[in-house]
């Protein structure tokens, strides 16, 4: 597909939401180049599921942008002005901005980050958002291929640090940092939602790196909670659910 294939294609499975993130991008193009964060300069991209549905042809409804290049404060200014009262600023470490529009349409919008395990569960990270951030060191953080694919809707250029668009047509979960996988253990049950959900198999080494997760007692430290935000993603969203069922006795 090409990028004007890609470009039309979102506008044609989510033209209001694509008009919304094209007239916050297009600001965001013309800030002015910061030389804290150079050589990167104002753009955002959208990153994650986002791209995977697209892709596979799911028609996504919603989406997760990053800004690169432009200082958080001023990037908060900019949504404010463009979506007056309907921005909601969430997140203890870092800020993500969160867009709901009357006609529906929802987005959230974030500075990339890093993220490193100082403590066990879900708030046991030190999160360091950085405008300065390349593209490879953003995606890095992600759990799978699949998830770590950015795309401009300005030109329709994807951007794959890792291969992401060959695991789509392969149909396979591959993890994308072996360190980074590890520090969160949720992500063993996103593998088996998403295997469940997309009907994709686990490639043989990030299978292995899970069930060795498990055998350390990694789950242990998830909340009640969280799990079952998983488990029901994995129920409400999979035409076979069985499969991540399956998994997990495997695991």
């Amino acid at each position: 597909m090409t990028q004007k294939e890609r470009k039309q294609k979102m506008f044609e499975q989510a033209p209001a939401l694509m008009e919304a993130i094209g007239d916050l991008l297009k600001m965001i193009r013309r800030e002015p180049n910061d030389p804290r964060y150079a050589p990167q300069s104002p753009r955002g991209l959208i990153v994650g599921g986002f791209v995977r549905d697209l892709l596979l042809g799911l028609h996504p409804k919603d989406a997760d942008v990053e800004i690169f290049g432009v200082e958080p404060k001023r990037v908060e200014e900019i949504v404010n002005h463009l979506f007056p009262c309907h921005v909601n600023f969430v997140g203890e470490s870092f800020g993500i901005l969160k867009i709901h529009l009357d006609f529906g349409v929802e987005f959230d919008v974030a500075i990339p980050r890093t993220e490193s395990k100082v403590g066990q569960g879900h708030k046991g990270f030190s999160v360091n958002s950085d405008p300065g951030l390349n593209f490879k060191k953003a995606a890095r953080r992600r759990d799978f291929t699949i998830n770590a694919m950015s795309i401009d809707p300005l030109t329709g250029e994807l951007i794959d640090p890792f291969n992401g668009p060959n695991d789509l047509k392969q149909r396979v979960l591959r993890v994308v940092d072996v360190k980074t996988f590890q520090e969160d253990p949720l992500r063993i049950y996103r593998g088996i939602q998403f295997a469940g959900r997309l009907q994709f198999e686990i490639e043989p080494k990030s299978l292995d790196l899970m069930k060795k997760m498990v055998r350390r007692g990694d789950l242990a430290e998830l909340s009640k909670e969280r799990v079952t935000e998983e488990i029901k993603k994995l129920l409400i969203k999979s035409e076979k659910p069985s499969i991540g069922f399956e998994l997990m006795c495997n695991l």
